[in-house]
């Protein structure tokens, strides 16, 4: 309002006719609050109130040219208009500084604050989903998660109680803050189902028991665990995530090991399937987050899951980091990442 009112102030400064009071207090008004109306037409997206914006402008400051009553001025009467239009303009263009100055201090400290905010929320999520890289008693295990944001709303972890070894991968919808802070009860329950009370087979239905109160439709986890004792005897579950790749050495194929559970969180009291899969040595299996798979090239074509597959297939000989390294270099060399990308790797050793 202030830089356009003091814009007309300066247009009247080129005028040599007079105004009277009344005018130039129109004039001032009209100025800012048409002003104000573009910016909000503009900021809020309001394109089809343009044109109404236009016609009322240039009608509003017809009728003000048609009705103003005014005559040339001499030197004299000149001089005292530049200094009285000079003068407006100055305080409105100093008013305007003054007003932007404490809008910035406000919204600064605001950027700033929220800013710092979600660093440190980035720094937790770090510290809660490290690279990890293990061996338990014949079973090599690596896992790592790249967030797309600051905060991420993927988790991996690996967790050995007694003789049993468990490992998953957790996929909130979304990123951001609120699925960062979802992804922190998640590894907080699972932690304590499985350390505490060692109940693999009902882990998925004890995480839809604790997480559906803070879930809805639009908001909701997949997830895939797999674990057991040794390799000879495993058990997977999946809930609406996508299939464990599972590299057999000695035919050299891929398989998919895939259920029918739904994501957790989305209904009450429900029940998931647990299954079974055995690892021969050699044997690798990949679990992977849709953030891999659905990455897409510039001309909006997916990935998808078959060209992790015959990577897999060529590279399954490699040590697991540089397994992981070789396939997130062909997502990344394929399209943006616009999603999380966490991978495990769990290898059958001698």
């Amino acid at each position: 309002f202030s830089l356009f009112a003091a814009l007309n102030l300066i247009l009247a400064c080129m005028n040599p006719e007079s105004q009277t009071v009344t005018n130039l207090v129109i004039g001032v008004l009209m100025g800012g609050c048409f002003a104000v109306a573009w910016a909000i037409a503009f900021a809020y997206r309001y394109f089809r109130f343009l044109p109404v914006i236009a016609v009322v402008q240039f009608g509003s400051y017809a009728v003000l040219a048609r009705y103003s009553l005014r005559h040339r001025l001499d030197l004299q009467g000149i001089t005292h208009k530049l200094n009285i239009d000079g003068t407006l303009a100055m305080i409105f263009l100093v008013l305007g500084y003054v007003w932007f100055i404490l809008f910035f201090r406000r919204e600064g400290e605001r950027f700033f604050k929220t800013r710092t905010e979600v660093r440190l929320a980035g720094e937790i999520h770090r510290a809660l989903v490290p690279v990890r890289h293990m061996t338990i008693g014949n079973v090599e295990i690596f896992g790592t998660s790249i967030p797309s944001s600051e905060v991420g709303g993927d988790l991996f972890d690996i967790v050995q109680c007694k003789d049993d070894w468990h490992a998953y991968v957790a996929d909130v919808s979304g990123h951001g803050l609120a699925a960062g802070i979802l992804m922190s009860m998640i590894k907080s329950a699972t932690s304590m189902q499985l350390n505490k009370m060692n109940r693999p087979a009902e882990l998925l239905t004890d995480l839809n028991d604790v997480m559906q109160p803070f879930t809805s439709p639009a908001n909701y986890l997949t997830f895939a665990y797999v674990g057991g004792c040794g390799t000879s005897q495993l058990n997977f579950a999946l809930a609406g995530h996508l299939p464990i790749l599972h590299y057999c050495a000695e035919s050299k194929t891929i398989i998919e090991h895939a259920d029918d559970n739904v994501p957790i969180g989305l209904f009450k009291n429900q029940t998931f399937a647990i299954s079974q899969l055995s690892l021969q040595q050699g044997d690798l299996l990949a679990i992977v987050t849709d953030g891999f798979t659905e990455v897409f090239d510039s001309k909006e074509r997916e990935m998808g899951i078959e060209e992790l597959k015959a990577l897999l297939l060529a590279r399954a000989g490699l040590p697991l980091p540089d397994i992981y390294k070789e396939l997130r270099s062909l997502t990344m060399a394929f399209g943006e990442q616009t999603d999380d990308q966490t991978m495990l790797l769990v290898r059958a050793v001698a």
